[in-house]
């Protein structure tokens, strides 16, 4: 009784109501090679779609894998799929000068984001690197509009010298650095004549190009134009064009800077018409993605044009400060982001934009009106699917006025900065990604141990696709045989049984001999012919994931200790055909060696038509529904038995081990999984010598429920009047 110092009542609670839980056993484990998704991760998928998701279709060097996972998803929904490829895997960047490898979101925090440890990126990744490893990587592309920026009268008034076609322009209580940036365009108060800022030597000096290469005398009023590398009209670009060259593709300009005003991809409009550049030879030469109209003869003459970035149809209006920025006195803060498809692997459709991400902030520690972060590297980093930031883009350094800050500096500072770096911009393919699929059998090993620890990850069935009896024996000895909780399903090699006519039989039987006998493997005969929707074409595909699909498949329609074989549970999903379907003899020759055959029927499918474990000695065990049933017992019993850790060993703790394991076998033997049990907890078992061992000793006794492999039905004729009783005995 608890202890008290005076008289009273103390009540004290004791629970006997707990149970054993019956654990689930239907979770599956692959290794492969995929084009897309983290490296050496456990990535858990319930779906084929998901699967698609995560590691994306396959092609022909990464099907096998990729249906190894999908066939077991079309019976049960619970795959955890790890990634492995070799050391040639890389990830694409938007500058591919040197090659990096970030294998998951773990490792691209911990290695390149400073804000969580990391040591950085270097610059020679360029401004982003693709999520993932792989070829696919390389499709990629990512547009950044910088800021727009508003019309300016400039402080101070200036003069202008022309040499040539460059001026000089000397400013009088001028702040160039802080109130141009080369691409501007300013305009002559007086005169309306443009210019174009070539360079920025100081506050008072700076150079710029015109069409007129008029000097401006004394010293006049200017303004800067509003700029935006989202928009520029008519008044906002330089010069006039022409297009007359007979595939009216070429753009001529007249007093225009193509190579500062361009780039390929942005959109130009002339004459009404809109067309995206393909691509820039000089100041004063372009050439157009698609032909002007008309037909018969370009735009000739000179006339105004415009340009758009390549992406702004994307976004509903230009960059400029954000409320955020705003509030805190700073301004030209935003930045628009977009990922593309140029190459149309992912979507099938070339330039098919991916993600946008509208109105993010180069301020490190902008935020939106409900706390979520548009800091674009931060939005970047968390939101996209395909890409991580590396470094911001070049050009963006401080400049020596007062009021500018690099792009992540806080909004926040004493300084009030404004981000003035306003027209960076970024259109850059993403190059130098590599799938590193050829994977060895110390790859693939290494994958598979992901799933060693049974306390790291619950897994019950291990398909081993694709393998080698090497690798097959490796998880049959180094993982099953050493968690004891899960099976490996294992199918021959596909030359064993594809294109390999009359030789079958031996074939399977000198890999099966390869592997060692355990109850915790189950292989089976062969690989099938299935139908690839992704590439529109056949392949042939290992059965195992399908055997453990049945597995799963059976625990889920009836339950965990029935046989998956069978006319009523064995149907294999789908099968074209069977890249080998053995005969009786030859399925008599298999089955005695404990590999289990799977075989076409003419008009009843496809079906398990075995269902034997790879223990090679006589046993309950040799049997994959016994071994099931064992491993689900075991697993919910042990899970159970935890709690009695660090209790006493006596009367109460062991009663109440026996109380919750009785009723939980009862079940399992309502259910019709076992014939009969006893559960021994006692001082039989737990002697004084257990006790001062610290140990704890359950004994659970099981008869489990056989399935049936052979039936001998006997036809027994017998002659008129006889009766049956007389003869029963006989027989």
């Amino acid at each position: 009784m608890a202890f008290t110092v005076s008289p009273g009542v103390v009540t004290r609670e004791i629970d006997l109501t707990t149970i054993v839980p019956e654990t689930g056993t239907t979770a599956g484990a692959f290794a492969g090679a995929f084009r897309w998704g983290p490296l050496e991760e456990v990535v858990n998928v319930s779906s084929e779609d998901l699967l698609v998701e995560n590691f994306q279709k396959p092609d022909s060097s990464t099907y096998l894998s990729f249906f190894t996972a999908a066939n077991f998803l079309a019976y049960g929904q619970n795959l955890n799929v790890v990634r492995v490829a070799n050391s040639q895997a890389y990830n694409a960047t938007t500058d591919a000068a040197n090659t990096v490898l970030i294998k998951s979101d773990t490792a691209y925090y911990n290695t390149y984001y400073t804000e969580f440890g990391g040591s950085g990126a270097s610059d020679n990744y360029g401004e982003f690197a693709a999520k993932y490893a792989g070829e696919l990587g390389n499709s990629l592309k990512v547009g950044l509009c910088g800021a727009d920026i508003p019309e300016l009268v400039l402080t101070g008034a200036v003069a202008i010298a022309f040499s040539g076609t460059e001026g000089t322009v000397t400013g009088t209580s001028t702040l160039f650095t802080m109130e141009l940036q080369v691409n501007d365009v300013i305009k002559n108060n007086d005169g309306g004549t443009y210019f174009l800022v070539t360079a920025i030597a100081s506050d008072t000096s700076a150079t710029v190009q015109s069409s007129s290469n008029t000097d401006v005398t004394g010293t006049v009023a200017f303004t800067r134009m509003k700029g935006s590398h989202y928009e520029s009209s008519s008044t906002e670009v330089m010069g006039t064009v022409q297009v007359s060259d007979s595939a009216r593709k070429v753009m001529t300009g007249t007093g225009t800077y193509f190579d500062i005003q361009l780039d390929a991809g942005d959109r130009v409009t002339l004459n009404g018409e809109t067309h995206s550049v393909a691509s820039i030879t000089s100041n004063t030469s372009a050439t157009l993605e698609t032909a002007i109209s008309p037909s018969s003869t370009a735009i000739s003459g000179s006339i105004a044009w415009s340009r758009e970035w390549e992406f702004a149809g994307n976004f509903d209006y230009p960059p400029t400060t954000s409320d955020f920025a705003t509030r805190r006195g700073v301004t030209q803060d935003e930045v628009h982001v977009v990922v593309v498809d140029e190459d149309g692997e992912w979507t099938g459709v070339k330039g098919t934009v991916l993600e946008t991400f509208p109105a993010l902030s180069v301020a490190s520690d902008a935020k939106s009106e409900d706390g979520q972060a548009l800091y674009y590297k931060e939005a970047i980093n968390r939101r996209s699917k395909y890409i991580w930031w590396m470094k911001h883009p070049a050009g963006t350094a401080a400049d020596t006025a007062p009021n500018t800050a690099l792009w992540g500096s806080s909004a926040n500072s004493a300084s009030k900065p404004a981000f003035t770096q306003n027209r960076i911009t970024v259109n850059a393919s993403m190059t130098g990604g590599a799938d590193g699929q050829t994977l060895t059998d110390a790859i693939t090993i290494t994958g598979f141990d992901k799933f060693k620890s049974s306390e790291d990850i619950d897994i019950s069935l291990m398909l081993a696709g694709s393998c080698s009896s090497t690798v097959a024996s490796y998880l049959i000895s180094n993982i099953a045989e050493v968690r004891k909780d899960c099976m490996v399903f294992v199918s021959p090699e596909q030359s064993d049984v594809v294109n390999n006519d009359g030789g079958e039989v031996t074939a399977i039987n000198d890999f099966r001999n390869n592997l060692p006998s355990s109850s915790y493997a189950v292989i089976d005969s062969g690989w099938k012919y299935q139908y690839d929707k992704y590439n529109d074409t056949f392949r042939y595909v290992p059965l195992n994931p399908d055997v453990a699909g049945l597995v799963v498949r059976t625990t889920l329609e009836r339950d965990f200790f029935f046989s998956p074989a069978g006319f009523n549970r064995g149907q294999v999903k789908n099968v074209a055909r069977l890249a080998w379907n053995p005969n009786k003899t030859e399925r008599d020759n298999l089955y005695k060696n404990g590999v289990n055959p799977v075989v076409s029927f003419s008009g009843q499918g496809t079906l398990l038509f075995g269902d034997k474990t790879l223990l090679a000695k006589p046993s309950a065990f040799d049997r994959i529904n016994v071994r099931r049933l064992f491993i689900t017992l075991e697993k919910s019993i042990a899970i159970f038995a935890q709690f009695s850790m660090f209790e006493f060993n006596d009367d109460f703790t062991r009663s109440s081990f026996v109380s919750a394991v009785e009723p939980f076998l009862r079940d399992i033997q309502g259910r019709g999984g076992i014939t009969d049990f006893a559960v021994i907890c006692d001082e039989s078992n737990n002697t004084q010598e257990v006790i001062d061992r610290n140990e704890f000793i359950g004994s659970i006794f099981v008869k489990p429920t056989k399935s049936i492999n052979f039936i001998l039905l006997n036809f027994v004729a017998v002659r008129s009047g006889v009766e049956f009783e007389e003869v029963v005995n006989a027989v």
